[in-house]
C-alpha cells in the first residue's frame, strides 16, 4: 500500500508529460477522441456480436461465428484454397474460441452491463454459440469439422474451402484436444453465465485427454527440432497414431477412414494451455497429465520458445495470452519466475516508435492481434504500478486506438491470423476471425478503463513518441 501511494505522484507527472502532446501528431483528428475506452470497447464488442450467424446458410448454422481462410500461393498451386479472395470455414473451434473470449469479457465486466449495452447481449450470444456445437460433437468430445458422407461413410472436411478431391482424405481428421477443450470450456462458461443450461464435462472426455499423451513415442519432426520428446504432456489428436486402421498413404480416399495429418501426433503449447484452462474451469487439476503439461509449459517459457512452440498457433504472444486466460479461469500452473520471464519477454519486443508488438520470427506481422495478446498478458501477469509495464500499456493502447477502422459506421479492427494449418503449412494457410479479434480488443479496453479511469481515448492518442 505504501509503495502504491508513493508511486501515484510520479505517475501523475509522467501522465502530464507523456499525454499532453498535440493530437495532430497523428496526422488526423479522430472521430472518437472524446470517447471513453469503455465506449469504444462497447462498439468493438457490438461489432464482434454482429458477425454471429442469425440465419443458417450453406456454410454456417445459427449461432456460429464465421472464419475466413487466407491461402498463399504454394497451397493454392497444390489445390488448397483460393488464389483470390478468402474461403469460409465452418468449425466448432472458431465459435468456441470466440465464446471463450466473450464469456471472460462478460465475467470481467458484468458490473458495467447497465452502462454498456453490448455486455448485456453477451449471455444470449454465448447460449446461441454453444448450441451450434451439436453438429461437431463426437461422443464426449468434438471434431474441428462438421460431418460429410462419402460412399455411405461419415467423414470430416472443410465445407466451403476450395479443395481438390485429392485432399478430401487428408482432411478427414480425428477428434482433437484443442477443439474439444475450448468447446468444453465454452459449455462450462455458458453454464456459469446462463444458469438455466445444465452441463457437466464427462469423465470419458477427461479420460481421452489423459490417454493421448506424449509418452513412449517418437516425436513429430517439429517437436523433435524443439527437443520436446516424451514430455508426458497432452497431444493434439485424440487418436492412436499407431492404429493399424489409420491409412498411411496421405492421399488415401476419405472413406478409408480418419487419419492424423502426416501420420504423426504432436505437442502444441497453446493446445496444452487450453486443456489446462478447461481443467481449471472444471476443477479437475488432478487430471493425469496435468503436472507434465504444466512442467513443459514452464520450461518452454524458460527456454524462450514463444515463437515456435505453437504448431497451430503461429504468434509469439499466443502462449502468454493462453496462459493468462488459463490463470484467469483459476489455473495456477505458471511459476512466479515464468510470469516474470513472460513480462520481460513482452516488454523487450514492443516497438518504441508505434507502441505495437509484431509477430516475432514470422512472415506475418499481425500487429493488431499481437498487441492485443501482449496487452492481455501484461494486464494479467504484470503490475501497472511498475513503470515499464505502465508505459507499455499506455503505448500499446495508443497503437490499438490508432488502428481503428470504420465499417458502415461502427468502430472495428480488421482481423489478424489467429490459427494455422499443420506444421508444414504453418505460415501458408491462415485462419482469421473478425469476431475473435474485436472481442479480444474490447476486453483489453474495458480493462484499461478500469485500471486508468482518468484517461479518455484522446489522452492515449496524444502520446508523443518523440
Amino acid at each position: 500500500m505504501k509503495k502504491e501511494i508513493l508511486l501515484r505522484p510520479f505517475f501523475s507527472f509522467i501522465i502530464i508529460l507523456g499525454l499532453s502532446g498535440n493530437a495532430s501528431a497523428l496526422g488526423r483528428k479522430s472521430k472518437f477522441e472524446n470517447m471513453s475506452l469503455g465506449e469504444i470497447a462497447d462498439q468493438a464488442l457490438a461489432n464482434a456480436l454482429a458477425t454471429q450467424v442469425a440465419v443458417a446458410d450453406n456454410n454456417y448454422v445459427v449461432g456460429e461465428f464465421p472464419t475466413e481462410i487466407q491461402s498463399t500461393l504454394v497451397p493454392v498451386l497444390a489445390g488448397v484454397g483460393k488464389l483470390f479472395g478468402q474461403d469460409q470455414e465452418a468449425t466448432a473451434f472458431t465459435t468456441a474460441s470466440v465464446v471463450n473470449v466473450l464469456a471472460q469479457t462478460y465475467l470481467n465486466h458484468q458490473d458495467q452491463k447497465s452502462r454498456y449495452t453490448s455486455l448485456s447481449k453477451v449471455p444470449s450470444a454465448i447460449q446461441s454459440g454453444v448450441r451450434s456445437f451439436e453438429r461437431y460433437s463426437s461422443g464426449p468430445v468434438f471434431n474441428f469439422y462438421p460431418p460429410h458422407i462419402e460412399n455411405g461413410v461419415q467423414t470430416r472436411r472443410p465445407i466451403d474451402m476450395e479443395l481438390g478431391k485429392i485432399w478430401f482424405g487428408f482432411t478427414n481428421i480425428p477428434n482433437d484436444a484443442d477443439t474439444s477443450s475450448v468447446a468444453l470450456s465454452a459449455l462450462l462458461f455458458n453454464l456459469k453465465i446462463n444458469k438455466t443450461d445444465k452441463f457437466k464435462v464427462s469423465e470419458e472426455a477427461f479420460a481421452q485427454f489423459s490417454r493421448f499423451r506424449d509418452l513412449d513415442r517418437k516425436p513429430m519432426f517439429y517437436n523433435k527440432r524443439q527437443k520436446r520428446e516424451r514430455t508426458g504432456a497432452f497431444m493434439t489428436w485424440l487418436y492412436d497414431e499407431n492404429n493399424p486402421q489409420m491409412p498411411r498413404f496421405f492421399f488415401a480416399k476419405a472413406d478409408r477412414g480418419e487419419r492424423i495429418p502426416f501420420n504423426k501426433n504432436d505437442v502444441d503449447c497453446v493446445v496444452n494451455a487450453n486443456v489446462l484452462k478447461l481443467t481449471a474451469l472444471a476443477k479437475k487439476q488432478n487430471l493425469e497429465g496435468y503436472k507434465e503439461s504444466c512442467d513443459m509449459l514452464n520450461d518452454m517459457v524458460k527456454e524462450d520458445e514463444h515463437a515456435y512452440c505453437g504448431v497451430y498457433y503461429p504468434n509469439t504472444y499466443n502462449l502468454a495470452y493462453a496462459m493468462s486466460a488459463a490463470e484467469k479461469a483459476g489455473d495456477q500452473c505458471l511459476s512466479s519466475d515464468s510470469k516474470r520471464l513472460i513480462i520481460d519477454k513482452i516488454l523487450s519486443l514492443q516497438d518504441g516508435p508505434s507502441g505495437a508488438w509484431s509477430n516475432d520470427k514470422n512472415i506475418w506481422e499481425d500487429k493488431i492481434l499481437s498487441t492485443a495478446f501482449a496487452l492481455q498478458a501484461l494486464l494479467e501477469f504484470g503490475d501497472p504500478q511498475e513503470y515499464k509495464v505502465y508505459v507499455a500499456l499506455l503505448y500499446g493502447t495508443h497503437f490499438l486506438l490508432n488502428e481503428i477502422q470504420y465499417k458502415k459506421g461502427p468502430i472495428f479492427w480488421p482481423s489478424d491470423n489467429f490459427f494455422t494449418a499443420t506444421a508444414i503449412a504453418r505460415s501458408l494457410i491462415m485462419w482469421r476471425s473478425e469476431a475473435y479479434t474485436n472481442a479480444l480488443i474490447s476486453d483489453v479496453l474495458f480493462k484499461m478503463e478500469k485500471k486508468f479511469p482518468q484517461f479518455k481515448a484522446e489522452n492515449y492518442l496524444k502520446i508523443d513518441f518523440n
